[in-house]
Order: C-alpha cells, then structure tokens, then sequence
C-alpha cells in the first residue's frame, strides 16, 4: 500500500487551495507541459509505445507519467467507463462511475455486474485500492485529483466533450496507450472505423443530403458537436448547425417549425421510445414538421444515442439504417 495517507490529511486541511493546485501543480514527478492547452488528452502522446515510463499530457496540459504497465485502473466518468472497458481486460478495471451500473446510459453495465468496482466517488476510498492509474473527466472535481495527484498516483484528466468521430477514435488509442493495451486499442480502432465506413456505404451515390435535427428536449445540437459530425459523415445537413446553433443550445417548437427538419432524432430512456415519440408527435409545433409528416422521428433508448466513446458506432449505425435503409 502506498504511504498516501500523510499527504491526505494535508490537502483535505488546505481545501481552499485544492483548485489552485489542481491547475498548477505538476503531477508527482511529471513536468507542467510547455504550452497550456495541448492535447486535451487527444494526440497527447509523448513517449513511444514500445517503453516504460510513458508519458502523456492530459486536459490540464500536465505531463502524465505511467512507469510500468497498469493492473489497477479506475475509471470516473460514464464515457470513460467505456474507453477503459473496451481495452482493458475487466477485471482490472477496480472502479468506475456510478453510471457503469446504470443500465439506461451503460454500454458496459453487464461487465460492471459481473466484477463488482467500486464507485469512485471517494478520493479516500479510491486511495486504499492502491490503484497504478486514474482516467477522469476534465469536467472531474478539483479536490479528488489534487488529493490523488498529491499520493503520487498517476491521474489523467481526459478531455470527454469530443466534438468529431476522429477524437473519438484518438481517445481509444491514449487509453491503450496509458493501460499499456496498444494491440487491444488498434482492434478497438479497428472495429469503430469499420462500423463507420459500413454506415457511410448506405448512403446511394447522388443521393438527397437529408436535414436532420438533433432535438434534447429542451435543446439541440450546432456546429462543433459530435451529433454535427456524425450527421456530415452520413451525408446530411444538421439543421440546428444550419440554423445557427453552436454547441449544445436551447431551441423552441417555434424555431422548430421555421427550420421545418425532415428528420428529428431523439432519446429516451429505456423502454420509453413509444412514450416519447407519443408525446413529440402531440407537440404542435413538431407536429407540423415534414419529420412528423413523414414519420420520420427517431426515437433511441439512451445507451444507443448518447454514448461519446467507442460505442457511438452503434448510434452512427443505426441512424444510417434509418436515413438509407
């Protein structure tokens, strides 16, 4: 076990300062990366894939230092969840979000079940599983990295708000590269660009560009999301993009109506797909729609549309079956 406990005590006293030292301490032994903003965990490699240590700059542009192959990781967010369990075999994943459990969002639930993690929530509790490595969100709390980066144990805030499948595929391989499975990465990689290209063949040569509404509720999905890229590399337009939106922004039935989508793709949770498209085609703005019209709201439980990690294919897959049959 290592002797973490001291350095706890410390950092919990100096809680005010735990988001200073998050942003500016260097991680153990590591280095501050020369240029803030590298990477964002994507094409932040530094070492080759053929030694030890290894080193990576994370989404604090920190230089990650991992000295031998990791046999204890723990994973903290629900994208994450997916990454580490799509390369690394199971049972060395020791603990994962509270979401890995969740069989409305998970992709990796089953797995979860199976080999009991813990939940990483406590930084505390974390500690005492001697991990060799921790991948977190960069959206991750301050004070849980500070606490853990203070015991000396590898963390990697990775960057999960991917904005292109390219990203996607990228954050497969740095965490193969951090886990030590490079070949379990490549197939992985492999495997998503395949279901990709697949998608895209469905599309006929010189056929329409469909315009495509990505609808959350209470907002959609403009330039610079993953839903944006996806719907491009199928062939189509986003319509939200079209409109105006960037990121993720609020949209109304009005606005709605005006942009008048041939298709509007949605989520619910599991086993309510009905319920939902109930309640879009009573909407009276949706209702007016060509998509209404038509028939064409799709309506995806939320482990098929949702998922920003190597189980997007699904999502890109079925959405092309749907567009191209």
């Amino acid at each position: 076990m290592k002797s973490w406990l001291p350095t706890l005590v410390l950092v919990i006293l100096a809680g005010t300062l735990a988001a200073a030292v998050d942003r500016f301490a260097p991680l153990g032994d590591g280095n501050r990366a020369a240029r803030p903003g590298d990477g964002y965990g994507i094409a932040a490699i530094r070492t080759s894939a053929a030694q030890y240590p290894r080193e990576a700059i994370d989404s604090d542009s920190f230089v990650v230092r991992v000295a031998r192959p990791a046999r204890r990781i723990v994973s903290q967010q629900w994208s994450i969840d997916e990454y580490v369990y799509s390369v690394v075999p199971p049972e060395r994943v020791i603990a994962v979000s509270e979401s890995a459990y969740d069989e409305r969002f998970s992709n990796v639930y089953e797995l979860a079940r199976r080999y009991h993690p813990a939940i990483a929530t406590d930084p505390e509790r974390v500690l005492r599983l001697d991990p060799d490595l921790l991948i977190v969100s960069n959206s991750s709390r301050a004070d849980f990295c500070a606490i853990v980066r203070s015991a000396n144990v590898p963390i990697y805030r990775a960057f999960t708000l991917f904005t292109t499948l390219e990203e996607v595929a990228e954050t497969i391989r740095v965490t193969g590269y951090l886990t030590g499975e490079d070949e379990s990465a490549r197939r992985q990689i492999d495997l998503f660009w395949s279901d990709i290209n697949r998608a895209k063949a469905r599309r006929p040569v010189n056929a329409h560009h469909p315009h495509i509404l990505g609808f959350g509720g209470t907002y959609s999905y403009g330039a610079e999301t993953l839903f944006d890229d996806i719907v491009q590399t199928l062939g189509g337009i986003n319509v939200g993009a079209e409109g105006g939106l960037k990121g993720y922004d609020e949209v109304n039935s009005e606005q709605i109506v005006r942009w008048n989508p041939e298709w509007i793709v949605t989520s619910a949770d599991k086993g309510e797909t009905k319920q939902v498209l109930a309640r879009l085609m009573a909407d009276p703005g949706i209702s007016l729609t060509q998509a209404a019209r038509n028939g064409h709201i799709l309506v995806y439980e939320q482990h098929i549309f949702s998922p920003m990690s190597p189980f997007t294919r699904l999502f890109v897959t079925a959405l092309a079956e749907a567009l191209y049959g």
